[in-house]
């Protein structure tokens, strides 16, 4: 090894100490089950990027690039499809089983996401809140489709319900069912039955090639 070489892997190695460290001090809840081609994590100014079964940390912003996906089980079972160019926050996570307590508290920052419900749903007495920026998700037995689309914040169930909640009101949806929000000071718009051609536009945004 050329003494070049030597100096660029010690660079190297520095600059991936910090993400490092800062990881390990945070409980592990999750791990990367699926990504194409690249994707991260970031915390307090430190970004690291992300393989397949890379573990997932408490306070985490996950991210993609412009044209990835990225596919993460928490310990629960819950699982997170994030589309290109997203950005979601894992702000608290608890879970212990059967066992009252259970908590998860998603932030979605950016793009569009794929939500999968695992065991924190079915715990009694959890607590479960999505914020989107634009609406607040209550989510019950849940699949569902969330982000930008059609010039509007979409939300799509395929399983469940969700309660999509603005400051001027809310709407129930149900399997096959969305609507479309603008802004957090309007009412979410009607409940309809998107049609197929939309429905496939959607889950393109977070499906796998």
């Amino acid at each position: 090894m050329t003494r070049l070489s030597r100096s660029v892997g010690f660079v190297l190695a520095c600059l991936l100490l910090p993400a490092a460290a800062l990881a390990q001090d945070r409980p592990k809840i999750g791990q990367v089950d699926r990504l194409e081609p690249a994707a991260g994590a970031y915390y307090q100014g430190q970004d690291r990027l992300l393989d397949p079964a890379s573990p997932v940390f408490l306070d985490d912003t996950l991210w993609t690039g412009p044209q990835s996906r990225l596919q993460v089980k928490l310990d629960d079972g819950t699982e997170l499809t994030l589309g290109p160019a997203a950005r979601l926050l894992v702000d608290r996570f608890a879970y212990g089983g059967a066992e009252d307590g259970a908590t998860l508290a998603l932030r979605r920052l950016q793009g569009a996401f794929k939500f999968v419900g695992g065991g924190v749903e079915q715990a009694p007495g959890h607590s479960l809140s999505i914020e989107t920026g634009v609406a607040t998700l209550g989510v019950r037995g849940t699949s569902f489709f969330a982000g930008p689309i059609d010039g509007a914040f979409g939300v799509l169930v395929l399983e469940g319900s969700v309660e999509v909640s603005t400051d001027a009101g809310s709407v129930t949806l149900g399997p096959g069912e969305g609507t479309a929000v603008t802004s957090r000071k309007d009412p979410p718009g009607p409940v309809k039955r998107w049609p197929d051609e939309k429905v496939q536009r959607a889950l393109a945004m977070v499906g796998f090639r």
